[in-house]
């Protein structure tokens, strides 16, 4: 009997060791920048991440009003100083906003009359590079013309002279005697001094074990990361890490930023890391601003230990999504009394019922939006130009007592949408401005055009292959010469004649000559910052981010904010991700995380059953045959995001 028990005992012993046999295997990850994350210093560029051959130095956003000038003339001259560390670059231009007709001097020296920017209220001068010097640079307007101020107390690099130069003064700029810094930008062709790149999410234990179920990671041994790239002599590169225990970051499941201890040609990322999840951080510096370091190809090699997964279980259908997060922070609009009563005073969710698809949904809105005001582009009785407020314009654009023009007309679409709990923000066209929404039907941004005309009829949007298109698709079709084959579909082609069409269409393509978005959509009772009468006047408050093809600016070199990467205009939305780790045979701990705005709560469904309200984590109880988890997050407009879902099979 007692050599029974102990065989039991030995046999139940050999159970749990099996159960909880921790594996180790070596993972090599290789991955190449080109979708990494990077600030305006940096670029990915012909194969290489590396600091932008541009800067540009200035003392305001331009969040100001266009009337709040400097006159220059009969004697009033104004001066503008930038400080230098370095004044070595091979190109060198001076942007002012609205100065037609000034002069200018560059350290003393008159330089050749400007030019104006195309189709911008920004006018332009080339500077010799030889002019420039190291420390203060001082830039004199005279003439006869206006510069623009945008009110501030520091760093109190702009003056005027009443008599001509002979004395000046740094505190009262302007019709309004204030202090501020002139709308006046300089931009050097050097590589700038800093800049910063950050890699994707790492799944450490995905790595490892390519099975979308997996067992307890216990840690990660010896993580270390080999650069592939070049750092000239004066510049360096150095690496930063930090980890976390969940796919998406919040701060409070993740680590700060370490640094990597580099020995030989290998950055040393930790010898025993707790966390799942890794991230990597690269600072690129130069002191010659002649020259950039730049990365090719990073890779980690490593070990991973974590237990193994009972062989009766297997995955046979994962949702597992694809994450492009966008290199610059965007705010979102919260609900609030404001947003419920933009729904619920117009009806919204009338205006919408009858759409059988989101799509549908979408261009009922878009007609509803622009037809609010049949007539627009007129200042109404009060003369003034609304902010991009929906409950405002909408309250104003009847009789009409205000302006409403297309920048109105896509306000309304856009903060309309917001409030039925889509995802929507103003989109900045060549003069002209539309809006962009996050659609889960395509599963990408799609543009709607509100407000293009005096009919009402012709709110549009395009498409090419019976997709919707966005503001860079169509941007990029038509720079390729492939303009042709883009459709325009309007909300009542009926009520649209052909003369109408063919002289919208022949024209409307130039206005993606340049694109912008602005970094918020929380305009609806938050008009700061940016501009008080965005469209009124050329753009000029640099709170927007301005698409490039390439590094350097080219179509926005008037501009501080500027891309050439995709993911920052166009990022993914509304993903749930579900993590599955087997900690017991018949037991998974679930953990689901989401990118979706204003997220309020998780809803799960188990085996087809009813949909219930869910936490993040949770456990699983797995049956013998098939098991189906399906999960979706809801946000605080009551807006129920796409499903996600796991199917596991248990062998019986």
């Amino acid at each position: 009997m007692k050599r029974y028990l102990l065989l039991l005992l030995l046999f139940q012993l050999s159970l749990i060791c099996s159960a909880s046999e921790i594996l180790s295997k070596k993972i090599a990850i290789v991955d190449t920048p080109n979708t990494w994350m990077h600030d305006f210093n940096t670029a990915f560029c012909c194969g290489k991440s590396e600091l932008k051959n541009t800067v540009l130095y200035q003392d305001e956003e331009g969040q100001t009003h266009y009337t709040n000038i400097e006159r220059i003339g009969n004697g009033v001259i104004a001066k503008k100083q930038f400080f230098l560390k370095n004044s070595v670059c091979e190109k060198a231009q001076l942007f002012a906003f609205h100065a037609s007709g000034l002069e200018l001097f560059c350290n003393g020296k008159e330089l050749k009359t400007g030019k104006t920017l195309t189709s911008t209220g920004w006018y332009v001068w080339d500077i010799p590079p030889g002019l420039l010097r190291k420390g203060l640079n001082e830039f004199v307007f005279s003439g006869k013309g206006t510069l623009v101020i945008e009110p501030s107390l520091f760093p109190n690099r702009s003056a005027r002279s009443l008599n001509n130069g002979q004395e000046w003064n740094f505190d009262n700029l302007g019709v309004n005697n204030g202090d501020g810094e002139y709308l006046v930008r300089l931009r050097l062709q050097p590589h700038p001094e800093k800049g910063i790149i950050t890699s994707n999410v790492y799944d450490l234990l995905y790595a490892a074990d390519t099975r979308n179920i997996h067992g307890v990671f216990t840690s990660a041994e010896n993580l270390r990361l080999v650069c592939r790239g070049n750092i000239p002599s004066g510049t360096s590169i150095s690496f930063e890490y930090r980890s976390g225990t969940s796919l998406l970051y919040s701060p409070d499941k993740w680590s700060k930023w370490n640094n990597l201890k580099k020995v030989g040609k290998t950055w040393i990322i930790d010898t025993s890391l707790k966390n799942r999840f890794l991230q990597i951080r690269a600072v690129l510096t130069t002191v010659y601003p002649e020259k950039t370091p730049f990365i090719e190809q990073i890779s980690i090699s490593g070990d991973v230990r974590f237990s193994d997964v009972p062989e009766n279980l297997k995955v046979v259908y994962f949702d597992r999504h694809d994450i492009v997060a966008t290199s610059i922070p965007f705010t979102y609009q919260e609900p609030t009394y404001r947003t419920k009563a933009l729904r619920e005073k117009y009806n919204l969710d009338d205006v919408i019922k009858d759409g059988n698809t989101e799509f549908e949904k979408f261009v009922l809105l878009r007609n509803w939006a622009r037809h609010t005001a049949v007539k627009g582009w007129d200042w109404g009785t009060g003369m003034w130009c609304p902010p991009w407020d929906a409950l405002i314009i909408l309250a104003t654009n009847k009789q009409p007592s205000a302006l409403c023009m297309c920048t109105h007309y896509s306000t309304i679409f856009t903060q309309c949408a917001i409030s039925l709990g889509f995802t929507a923000r103003q989109v900045i066209l060549d003069h002209h401005c539309v809006a962009e929404i996050w659609s889960d039907q395509f599963n990408k941004w799609i543009l709607m055009d509100t407000g293009n005309s005096q009919n009402p009829e012709m709110n549009c949007h395009l498409e090419h292959n019976g997709i919707p298109l966005n503001a860079l698709e169509i941007r990029t079709l038509w720079k390729t010469g492939k303009g042709d084959e883009i459709k325009f579909v309007y909300a009542n082609q009926s009520g649209i004649t052909q003369k109408e069409r063919d002289d919208f269409e022949s024209s409307y393509l130039k206005n993606f000559r340049r694109f912008a978005i602005p970094l918020r959509n929380n305009f609806l009772g938050n008009p700061f910052p940016g501009e008080l009468e965005q469209g009124m006047s050329n753009y000029y408050c640099d709170r927007y981010l301005w698409w490039e093809d390439t590094q350097e600016p080219v179509e926005s070199p008037e501009y501080g904010k500027t891309s050439n990467r995709a993911g920052d205009f166009y990022w993914t939305l509304n993903k749930t991700f579900i993590d599955l780790v087997c900690q017991e045979k018949d037991l998974i701990s679930v953990s689901l995380c989401n990118n979706a705005p204003a997220f309020s709560h998780y809803l799960i469904s188990v085996d087809g059953g009813k949909w219930t309200r869910s936490t993040e984590n949770f456990q699983w109880k797995i049956h013998s045959g098939v098991n189906e988890l399906q999960v979706k997050a809801v946000n605080f407009f009551g807006l129920e995001c796409p499903v996600s879902k796991a199917i596991i099979e248990k062998a019986f």
